[in-house]
């Protein structure tokens, strides 16, 4: 139990800190806005709806999750490719069923429309 004791000290830390930002939030609100919270930035696309009060489209950030989901999947496998003889069957299996959730993830954004671009 003793050798436990510095991960409860940093979830503790961990909590303190995220209460003390929610309150800091909580009592200093940022309402102001101003012109230059709505120009384009590098996308040039220029903004039309009031961000506060209307929904913004998400789908360029839906797009850079699931390339950055799909380019971890490289990450993973490189290691994996070069000492995959070495660690024997186990990690092949192991692999095998990483490869398996990863290509259901696929289909299942595929089936979506997440690849579709408008």
């Amino acid at each position: 139990m003793s050798e436990f004791i510095p991960v409860y000290v940093y979830f503790g830390l961990v909590l303190v800190v995220t209460l003390i930002v929610l309150g800091v939030s909580v009592l200093f609100p940022s309402i102001k806005t101003n012109r230059v919270k709505f120009l384009p930035y590098e996308s040039g696309i220029q903004t039309e709806t009031h961000l506060q009060q209307e929904r913004f489209n998400l789908h360029h950030y839906l797009v850079a999750l699931i390339f950055l989901v799909f380019d971890i999947e490289v990450i993973f496998l490189y290691p994996w490719a070069v000492v995959g003889k070495q660690i024997g069957p186990f990690a092949f299996y192991e692999m095998g069923f990483f490869l398996l959730v990863l290509l259901v993830g696929f289909i299942y954004v595929w089936r979506k429309g997440g690849l579709e671009w408008e």
